[in-house]
């Protein structure tokens, strides 16, 4: 597209010297928008393209390299299941190598197992048949695997978590169980949580320490609720 000073030029030349700057200026504008029509483009439909074909050695490696992986997989899987067996507390060798690995590795080397551990491990960990063999009968009511302690984990205000962790471990990986029970809850219980998930109205003013704590509930603006519906119905 032609510059402003360039078009300006131009149309000094087409025009009579007599004309006003005024009018050079609105012939400008003119010509500027007739040449910015003119380069829109509407916007181009995807086009599907074909992909380089692949040689017959390169799948038949790629099988290979699939066989090697699930053998090596296997073999993992079998130190994971060892070490959990004897494990001291929430700490194994695993969760120790890890915690090390993440305090004093380089950058880069930390990155690719941040990945892993998310990606190949707590995948492997999850596998039913690697529960089975971790929890035994407990499978049906728990579940084990590797991570870092958190702070709702330390808190555990919702109970799930089977094993005590403090503020010194935050960080820090450990083996983890999660009970896999839903507990029946009481009618009361029901509305609490129900006020809870309500928080961002104002019927549940505390955080996850104070799900316990009563005066952290409007109960009030409920039983208001409640009066409204049975005088006037919903």
């Amino acid at each position: 597209m032609k510059t402003a000073s360039k078009i300006k030029e131009v149309v000094k030349k087409k025009v009579s010297k007599k004309i006003s700057d005024k009018k050079i200026n609105q012939l400008l504008t003119e010509k500027m928008a007739r040449l910015q029509t003119m380069d829109v483009k509407k916007p181009s439909k995807a086009v599907l393209t074909q992909s380089k074909k692949v040689k017959a050695k390169q799948v038949k490696e790629e099988i290979e390299m699939g066989l090697d992986t699930m053998n090596i997989e296997k073999s993992m899987t079998d130190v994971i299941v060892r070490d959990f067996d004897n494990r001291d507390g929430n700490d194994s060798l695993l969760t120790i190598e890890l915690n090390e690995l993440f305090k004093n590795g380089d950058e880069r080397k930390v990155t690719k197992v941040k990945k892993w551990v998310k990606t190949r491990l707590q995948t492997l960990i999850k596998n039913p048949s690697v529960q089975d063999r971790l929890l035994g009968e407990k499978v049906k009511e728990q579940q084990i695997t590797v991570k870092k302690v958190t702070k709702p984990m330390v808190e555990n205000a919702e109970g799930i978590y089977l094993d005590n962790f403090n503020e010194s471990d935050l960080g820090q990986f450990k083996t983890i169980r999660i009970s896999k029970v839903k507990e029946e809850l009481t009618i009361a219980e029901e509305l609490l949580k129900w006020m809870r998930s309500k928080k961002s109205e104002g019927l549940f003013t505390g955080d996850k320490t104070q799900v316990k704590d009563i005066d952290c509930y409007d109960l009030e603006a409920v039983i208001a609720i409640a009066e409204s519906i049975k005088k006037n119905g919903l």
